[in-house]
Protein backbone atom coordinates (compact mmCIF):
# COMPACT_ATOMS: atom_id res chain seq x y z
CA UNK A 1 0.00 0.00 0.00
CA UNK A 2 1.19 3.50 -0.92
CA UNK A 3 0.02 6.38 0.79
CA UNK A 4 0.78 9.68 -0.31
CA UNK A 5 0.39 12.84 2.11
CA UNK A 6 0.92 16.34 0.13
CA UNK A 7 0.47 19.92 1.51
CA UNK A 8 1.40 23.09 -0.71
CA UNK A 9 3.32 24.46 2.79
CA UNK A 10 6.47 24.07 3.76
CA UNK A 11 7.69 21.10 6.18
CA UNK A 12 7.75 23.55 8.81
CA UNK A 13 3.98 24.13 9.14
CA UNK A 14 2.86 20.87 11.54
CA UNK A 15 -0.71 20.02 10.55
CA UNK A 16 0.93 17.80 7.30
CA UNK A 17 3.29 16.31 8.69
CA UNK A 18 1.42 14.83 11.57
CA UNK A 19 -0.74 13.68 9.38
CA UNK A 20 1.69 12.09 7.50
CA UNK A 21 2.32 10.23 11.01
CA UNK A 22 -0.95 9.58 11.90
CA UNK A 23 -1.13 7.65 8.55
CA UNK A 24 2.05 5.54 9.18
CA UNK A 25 -0.06 4.85 12.55
CA UNK A 26 -2.80 3.75 10.83
CA UNK A 27 -1.23 1.44 8.61
CA UNK A 28 2.35 0.51 9.95
CA UNK A 29 3.51 -1.39 6.94
CA UNK A 30 2.39 1.10 4.11
CA UNK A 31 4.56 3.42 2.26
CA UNK A 32 4.22 6.84 3.41
CA UNK A 33 5.38 9.59 0.92
CA UNK A 34 5.03 13.18 2.39
CA UNK A 35 5.54 15.79 -0.22
CA UNK A 36 6.11 19.66 0.93
CA UNK A 37 6.81 22.65 -0.95
CA UNK A 38 10.13 24.82 -0.65
CA UNK A 39 11.47 27.48 -2.66
CA UNK A 40 14.25 26.42 -4.72
CA UNK A 41 17.39 27.33 -3.62
CA UNK A 42 16.24 27.26 0.01
CA UNK A 43 17.37 24.42 2.69
CA UNK A 44 14.18 22.67 4.75
CA UNK A 45 14.58 21.90 8.28
CA UNK A 46 16.81 18.93 8.50
CA UNK A 47 15.83 18.38 11.91
CA UNK A 48 11.64 18.21 10.72
CA UNK A 49 12.77 15.91 7.96
CA UNK A 50 15.08 13.35 10.36
CA UNK A 51 11.96 13.33 12.39
CA UNK A 52 9.20 12.25 10.03
CA UNK A 53 12.30 9.58 7.93
CA UNK A 54 12.76 8.10 11.67
CA UNK A 55 9.62 7.04 11.62
CA UNK A 56 9.51 5.41 8.82
CA UNK A 57 7.85 8.75 6.41
CA UNK A 58 9.51 9.20 2.99
CA UNK A 59 9.90 12.87 2.64
CA UNK A 60 9.99 14.74 -0.85
CA UNK A 61 11.12 18.39 -1.05
CA UNK A 62 9.04 20.08 -4.60
CA UNK A 63 10.50 23.03 -5.39
CA UNK A 64 8.89 26.49 -6.87
CA UNK A 65 10.68 29.34 -8.51
CA UNK A 66 11.52 32.64 -6.87
CA UNK A 67 12.06 35.44 -8.36
CA UNK A 68 15.60 35.85 -7.82
CA UNK A 69 16.65 32.34 -8.14
CA UNK A 70 14.72 31.72 -11.25
CA UNK A 71 13.26 34.97 -12.39
CA UNK A 72 12.37 34.15 -15.69
CA UNK A 73 10.18 30.71 -14.91
CA UNK A 74 9.27 32.42 -11.89
CA UNK A 75 7.34 35.14 -14.49
CA UNK A 76 6.14 32.65 -16.40
CA UNK A 77 4.01 31.08 -13.99
CA UNK A 78 2.90 34.23 -12.55
CA UNK A 79 1.76 34.81 -16.28
CA UNK A 80 -0.04 31.20 -16.28
CA UNK A 81 -1.64 31.76 -12.98
CA UNK A 82 -2.94 35.83 -13.99
CA UNK A 83 -3.97 33.94 -17.38
CA UNK A 84 -5.83 30.77 -15.54
CA UNK A 85 -7.60 33.33 -13.60
CA UNK A 86 -8.99 35.48 -16.25
CA UNK A 87 -10.27 32.10 -18.16
CA UNK A 88 -12.00 31.26 -14.36
CA UNK A 89 -13.57 34.73 -14.28
CA UNK A 90 -14.89 34.45 -18.07
CA UNK A 91 -15.88 31.11 -18.56
CA UNK A 92 -15.95 29.12 -15.01
CA UNK A 93 -13.42 26.80 -16.43
CA UNK A 94 -10.90 25.94 -13.46
CA UNK A 95 -7.36 25.15 -14.22
CA UNK A 96 -5.29 24.16 -11.25
CA UNK A 97 -2.65 27.44 -11.75
CA UNK A 98 -6.15 29.49 -10.45
CA UNK A 99 -5.30 28.66 -7.08
CA UNK A 100 -1.38 29.44 -7.30
CA UNK A 101 1.94 29.31 -9.46
CA UNK A 102 3.30 27.85 -6.49
CA UNK A 103 1.72 24.30 -7.21
CA UNK A 104 1.59 24.37 -10.91
CA UNK A 105 2.33 21.06 -12.06
CA UNK A 106 1.48 19.16 -9.05
CA UNK A 107 -1.34 17.11 -10.84
CA UNK A 108 1.28 15.52 -13.13
CA UNK A 109 3.96 14.72 -9.54
CA UNK A 110 1.06 13.15 -7.93
CA UNK A 111 -0.32 10.89 -10.92
CA UNK A 112 3.23 9.43 -11.72
CA UNK A 113 3.56 8.51 -7.88
CA UNK A 114 0.65 6.22 -7.95
CA UNK A 115 -0.72 5.67 -4.37
CA UNK A 116 -3.42 4.02 -3.64
CA UNK A 117 -4.47 7.16 -0.92
CA UNK A 118 -4.16 10.48 -1.57
CA UNK A 119 -4.18 12.72 1.65
CA UNK A 120 -4.26 16.33 -0.03
CA UNK A 121 -3.59 19.74 2.74
CA UNK A 122 -4.68 22.86 1.84
CA UNK A 123 -7.09 23.81 -0.64
CA UNK A 124 -4.09 24.19 -3.48
CA UNK A 125 -3.77 20.17 -3.55
CA UNK A 126 -7.51 19.43 -3.77
CA UNK A 127 -7.59 19.48 -7.22
CA UNK A 128 -4.55 18.07 -8.18
CA UNK A 129 -5.10 15.28 -5.41
CA UNK A 130 -8.64 14.69 -6.60
CA UNK A 131 -7.29 14.03 -10.15
CA UNK A 132 -4.91 11.88 -9.51
CA UNK A 133 -6.95 9.77 -6.94
CA UNK A 134 -9.28 9.38 -10.07
CA UNK A 135 -6.86 8.87 -12.70
CA UNK A 136 -5.19 5.96 -10.30
CA UNK A 137 -8.27 4.49 -8.71
CA UNK A 138 -7.00 5.97 -5.02
CA UNK A 139 -8.99 6.95 -1.96
CA UNK A 140 -9.31 10.97 -1.52
CA UNK A 141 -8.84 12.52 2.15
CA UNK A 142 -8.68 15.90 2.52
CA UNK A 143 -7.56 18.16 5.50
CA UNK A 144 -9.61 21.64 5.98
CA UNK A 145 -6.84 23.73 8.31
CA UNK A 146 -9.04 27.00 7.36
CA UNK A 147 -12.67 28.01 5.95
CA UNK A 148 -10.57 28.41 2.63
CA UNK A 149 -13.65 29.96 0.50
CA UNK A 150 -13.59 32.79 3.21
CA UNK A 151 -10.29 33.84 4.51
CA UNK A 152 -9.77 37.26 4.72
CA UNK A 153 -6.83 39.22 4.43
CA UNK A 154 -7.29 40.63 1.00
CA UNK A 155 -8.20 37.22 -0.37
CA UNK A 156 -9.01 37.46 -4.52
CA UNK A 157 -13.23 36.71 -4.68
CA UNK A 158 -12.22 35.03 -8.52
CA UNK A 159 -10.22 32.62 -6.08
CA UNK A 160 -12.45 32.39 -3.52
CA UNK A 161 -15.08 31.24 -5.97
CA UNK A 162 -13.13 28.51 -7.38
CA UNK A 163 -12.61 27.40 -3.99
CA UNK A 164 -16.08 26.58 -3.71
CA UNK A 165 -16.53 25.03 -7.34
CA UNK A 166 -13.80 22.89 -6.81
CA UNK A 167 -15.26 21.71 -2.63
CA UNK A 168 -18.39 21.19 -4.44
CA UNK A 169 -17.11 18.74 -7.39
CA UNK A 170 -14.47 16.55 -4.72
CA UNK A 171 -15.58 17.16 -1.20
CA UNK A 172 -18.22 14.44 -1.31
CA UNK A 173 -15.91 12.19 -2.95
CA UNK A 174 -13.67 11.82 -0.19
CA UNK A 175 -13.33 8.87 1.99
CA UNK A 176 -12.53 11.19 4.99
CA UNK A 177 -12.60 15.00 5.95
CA UNK A 178 -11.15 16.81 8.43
CA UNK A 179 -11.44 19.65 9.96
CA UNK A 180 -9.62 21.99 12.12
CA UNK A 181 -12.46 22.77 14.59
CA UNK A 182 -16.01 21.35 15.48
CA UNK A 183 -17.24 24.82 14.23
CA UNK A 184 -15.44 24.60 11.15
CA UNK A 185 -16.47 20.84 10.66
CA UNK A 186 -20.34 21.84 11.33
CA UNK A 187 -19.98 24.55 8.83
CA UNK A 188 -18.09 22.07 6.14
CA UNK A 189 -21.41 19.94 6.15
CA UNK A 190 -23.67 22.97 6.08
CA UNK A 191 -21.84 23.80 3.15
CA UNK A 192 -21.49 20.65 1.17
CA UNK A 193 -23.61 16.74 1.05
CA UNK A 194 -20.70 15.67 3.34
CA UNK A 195 -20.38 13.33 6.55
CA UNK A 196 -19.73 15.71 9.58
CA UNK A 197 -15.62 15.85 9.25
CA UNK A 198 -13.59 14.87 12.14
CA UNK A 199 -12.33 17.67 14.28
CA UNK A 200 -8.53 17.65 14.45
CA UNK A 201 -6.83 20.37 16.55
CA UNK A 202 -3.58 22.28 15.97
CA UNK A 203 -2.66 20.94 19.37
CA UNK A 204 0.84 20.95 20.60
CA UNK A 205 3.33 18.14 20.98
CA UNK A 206 3.46 17.15 24.78
CA UNK A 207 5.92 18.82 26.88
CA UNK A 208 7.16 17.52 30.18
CA UNK A 209 9.61 19.93 31.45
CA UNK A 210 8.94 23.66 31.46
CA UNK A 211 11.27 26.93 32.33
CA UNK A 212 10.32 29.25 34.72
CA UNK A 213 8.66 32.25 34.01
CA UNK A 214 10.39 35.69 33.87
CA UNK A 215 8.18 37.28 36.79
CA UNK A 216 8.47 40.92 37.87
CA UNK A 217 4.66 42.04 37.33
CA UNK A 218 2.26 40.57 35.06
CA UNK A 219 3.71 39.26 31.67
CA UNK A 220 1.27 38.81 28.73
CA UNK A 221 2.62 37.06 25.36
CA UNK A 222 1.31 37.73 22.03
CA UNK A 223 2.80 35.78 18.94
CA UNK A 224 2.08 35.84 15.02
CA UNK A 225 3.92 34.53 12.19
CA UNK A 226 4.33 37.79 11.29
CA UNK A 227 4.28 41.37 13.68
CA UNK A 228 1.32 42.96 11.86
CA UNK A 229 -1.74 44.88 12.03
CA UNK A 230 -4.82 43.41 10.90
CA UNK A 231 -7.72 40.59 11.70
CA UNK A 232 -5.25 39.16 14.80
CA UNK A 233 -5.80 41.76 16.68
CA UNK A 234 -2.51 43.30 17.70
CA UNK A 235 -3.71 46.79 17.56
CA UNK A 236 -6.65 45.67 20.34
CA UNK A 237 -3.68 45.06 22.60
CA UNK A 238 -1.71 47.76 22.19
CA UNK A 239 -4.82 50.19 22.97
CA UNK A 240 -5.15 48.21 25.70
CA UNK A 241 -1.52 48.30 26.95
CA UNK A 242 -1.92 52.47 27.15
CA UNK A 243 -4.68 52.29 29.92
CA UNK A 244 -3.26 49.60 31.85
CA UNK A 245 -0.82 49.98 35.01
CA UNK A 246 2.81 50.04 34.60
CA UNK A 247 3.59 46.58 35.93
CA UNK A 248 1.96 45.08 32.85
CA UNK A 249 4.11 44.44 30.14
CA UNK A 250 3.48 42.86 26.71
CA UNK A 251 6.34 40.54 24.91
CA UNK A 252 5.42 39.98 20.97
CA UNK A 253 7.18 37.67 19.22
CA UNK A 254 7.24 36.78 15.13
CA UNK A 255 8.90 38.04 12.22
CA UNK A 256 9.20 41.87 11.22
CA UNK A 257 7.06 42.68 8.79
CA UNK A 258 8.35 44.16 4.89
CA UNK A 259 9.59 47.66 6.82
CA UNK A 260 10.96 45.80 9.34
CA UNK A 261 9.09 46.90 11.93
CA UNK A 262 9.04 50.34 11.78
CA UNK A 263 5.12 50.79 11.36
CA UNK A 264 4.75 48.72 14.77
CA UNK A 265 7.55 50.58 16.40
CA UNK A 266 5.83 54.24 15.42
CA UNK A 267 2.78 53.26 17.00
CA UNK A 268 4.16 51.46 20.29
CA UNK A 269 5.79 55.04 20.68
CA UNK A 270 2.26 57.42 19.51
CA UNK A 271 1.00 55.31 22.39
CA UNK A 272 3.83 56.15 24.89
CA UNK A 273 4.11 52.46 25.60
CA UNK A 274 7.69 51.64 24.59
CA UNK A 275 9.00 51.78 27.98
CA UNK A 276 5.87 48.14 28.59
CA UNK A 277 6.60 46.35 25.35
CA UNK A 278 9.03 43.96 24.11
CA UNK A 279 9.39 42.84 20.55
CA UNK A 280 10.72 39.24 20.54
CA UNK A 281 12.75 37.70 17.41
CA UNK A 282 10.93 34.10 16.19
CA UNK A 283 11.24 31.51 18.11
CA UNK A 284 13.06 28.30 17.04
CA UNK A 285 11.48 25.36 15.24
CA UNK A 286 9.75 23.16 17.65
CA UNK A 287 10.51 25.69 20.78
CA UNK A 288 6.96 27.22 20.64
CA UNK A 289 5.82 25.83 23.99
CA UNK A 290 9.29 26.77 26.16
CA UNK A 291 9.24 30.37 24.19
CA UNK A 292 6.03 30.82 25.68
CA UNK A 293 6.23 28.91 29.23
CA UNK A 294 8.33 31.99 30.72
CA UNK A 295 4.94 34.58 30.52
CA UNK A 296 2.38 34.84 32.33
CA UNK A 297 -1.04 35.38 30.08
CA UNK A 298 -1.63 34.39 26.49
CA UNK A 299 -3.37 36.13 24.30
CA UNK A 300 -5.47 35.17 21.24
CA UNK A 301 -7.38 38.24 19.96
CA UNK A 302 -8.38 37.18 17.12
CA UNK A 303 -11.28 40.09 15.83
CA UNK A 304 -14.98 39.35 13.36
CA UNK A 305 -14.98 39.33 9.95
CA UNK A 306 -13.89 36.73 8.23
CA UNK A 307 -15.82 33.44 9.16
CA UNK A 308 -12.75 31.25 8.67
CA UNK A 309 -11.43 33.53 12.48
CA UNK A 310 -14.80 33.08 13.37
CA UNK A 311 -14.92 28.97 12.87
CA UNK A 312 -11.07 28.06 13.35
CA UNK A 313 -8.47 27.98 16.22
CA UNK A 314 -5.06 29.44 16.88
CA UNK A 315 -2.31 26.51 16.99
CA UNK A 316 -0.89 29.34 19.06
CA UNK A 317 -3.58 28.34 21.62
CA UNK A 318 -2.58 25.14 22.45
CA UNK A 319 0.62 26.21 22.66
CA UNK A 320 -0.29 28.47 25.30
CA UNK A 321 -2.34 25.73 27.23
CA UNK A 322 1.22 23.37 26.61
CA UNK A 323 3.06 25.89 28.33
CA UNK A 324 0.98 26.52 31.17
CA UNK A 325 -0.59 29.90 30.54
CA UNK A 326 -3.78 31.61 31.60
CA UNK A 327 -5.51 32.45 27.98
CA UNK A 328 -7.23 35.92 26.80
CA UNK A 329 -9.57 34.66 24.23
CA UNK A 330 -11.87 36.84 22.37
CA UNK A 331 -15.26 35.18 21.90
CA UNK A 332 -15.18 34.01 18.56
CA UNK A 333 -16.82 30.76 18.47
CA UNK A 334 -13.79 28.31 17.82
CA UNK A 335 -11.76 29.97 20.40
CA UNK A 336 -14.34 29.66 23.01
CA UNK A 337 -15.03 25.94 22.53
CA UNK A 338 -11.56 25.73 23.77
CA UNK A 339 -11.37 27.69 26.78
CA UNK A 340 -15.17 26.87 27.92
CA UNK A 341 -13.86 22.89 27.79
CA UNK A 342 -10.34 23.57 29.00
CA UNK A 343 -11.98 25.84 31.87
CA UNK A 344 -7.83 27.57 31.30
CA UNK A 345 -9.21 31.62 30.65
CA UNK A 346 -10.97 34.07 29.75
CA UNK A 347 -13.17 35.16 26.85
CA UNK A 348 -13.87 39.11 25.68
CA UNK A 349 -16.40 40.49 23.42
CA UNK A 350 -13.92 40.52 20.07
CA UNK A 351 -12.62 43.68 19.35
CA UNK A 352 -13.87 45.32 22.78
CA UNK A 353 -10.67 47.40 24.20
CA UNK A 354 -11.82 47.93 27.19
CA UNK A 355 -13.44 44.34 27.88
CA UNK A 356 -9.81 42.94 26.93
CA UNK A 357 -8.30 45.63 29.36
CA UNK A 358 -10.98 44.53 32.19
CA UNK A 359 -9.78 40.83 31.32
CA UNK A 360 -5.64 41.97 31.95
CA UNK A 361 -7.45 43.44 35.48
CA UNK A 362 -9.23 40.94 36.79
CA UNK A 363 -6.27 38.49 36.34
CA UNK A 364 -3.75 40.98 37.54
CA UNK A 365 -5.85 41.18 41.09
CA UNK A 366 -6.64 38.26 41.58
CA UNK A 367 -3.70 35.62 41.50
CA UNK A 368 -5.07 32.75 42.91
CA UNK A 369 -7.58 32.86 39.87
CA UNK A 370 -4.52 33.45 37.25
CA UNK A 371 -3.05 30.57 39.38
CA UNK A 372 -6.30 28.33 38.87
CA UNK A 373 -6.55 29.00 35.50
CA UNK A 374 -2.92 28.43 34.26
CA UNK A 375 -3.08 24.97 36.18
CA UNK A 376 -6.32 24.22 34.55
CA UNK A 377 -4.94 25.09 30.86
CA UNK A 378 -1.43 22.98 31.67
CA UNK A 379 -4.23 19.93 32.75
CA UNK A 380 -5.79 19.92 29.78
CA UNK A 381 -2.95 20.32 27.45
CA UNK A 382 -0.94 17.11 29.20
CA UNK A 383 -4.45 15.36 29.32
CA UNK A 384 -5.91 15.39 26.09
CA UNK A 385 -5.12 18.81 24.08
CA UNK A 386 -1.68 17.24 22.62
CA UNK A 387 -0.49 16.17 19.17
CA UNK A 388 -0.15 13.17 20.23
CA UNK A 389 -4.14 12.27 21.17
CA UNK A 390 -5.05 14.07 18.03
CA UNK A 391 -2.69 11.70 16.37
CA UNK A 392 -4.17 8.83 17.35
CA UNK A 393 -7.56 10.02 16.80
CA UNK A 394 -6.81 10.87 13.28
CA UNK A 395 -4.88 7.63 13.22
CA UNK A 396 -8.36 5.78 14.16
CA UNK A 397 -10.46 7.59 11.80
CA UNK A 398 -8.82 7.08 8.82
CA UNK A 399 -7.67 3.45 9.37
CA UNK A 400 -11.66 3.37 9.40
CA UNK A 401 -12.17 4.98 6.73
CA UNK A 402 -10.32 3.30 4.27
CA UNK A 403 -10.38 -0.08 5.86
CA UNK A 404 -13.05 -0.94 3.62
CA UNK A 405 -11.93 0.77 0.07
CA UNK A 406 -8.51 -0.58 0.78
CA UNK A 407 -9.54 -4.16 0.64
CA UNK A 408 -10.62 -3.62 -2.47
CA UNK A 409 -7.78 -1.89 -4.02
CA UNK A 410 -5.93 -4.68 -2.79
CA UNK A 411 -7.69 -7.60 -3.67
CA UNK A 412 -8.14 -5.76 -7.51
CA UNK A 413 -4.30 -5.96 -7.35
CA UNK A 414 -4.27 -9.56 -6.24
CA UNK A 415 -6.49 -10.74 -9.18
CA UNK A 416 -4.05 -8.64 -11.23
CA UNK A 417 -1.03 -10.39 -10.27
Amino acid sequence: MRICVVTSHGISEPRGPRHAVAAKTAFPHAEVIFLYYKPDGSIASEEAIAKLENQGINCRALLFPTSKRSPVKWLIYKIITMVSRKVFIVSKIIFQPVFSEKTIGLTKTLKNIEADVFFAHNFETLLPAAIAAENNGAALIFDCMEFYSDMGDGQRADVSRAIVEIEERYLPRCQLVIAASQELASSYTDAYPIRLPLAAYNASPTCLELPQRKGGGLNLYWRNSVLGFGQRGLEDVLAAMARLPSDVHLHLQGHLGQDGGAGLRQRIAELGITAKVSILPPHALGAAVLSAARFDIGLCLERKGPRNHELTVSNKMFDYHMAGLAVIASDLPGLATVIRTSEGGLLYEAGNIQALCVAVETLRTDPELLSTLQQNARKFAVSKGNMEAEVDRVADAVRTALSVDLDQVLAQQVRLS
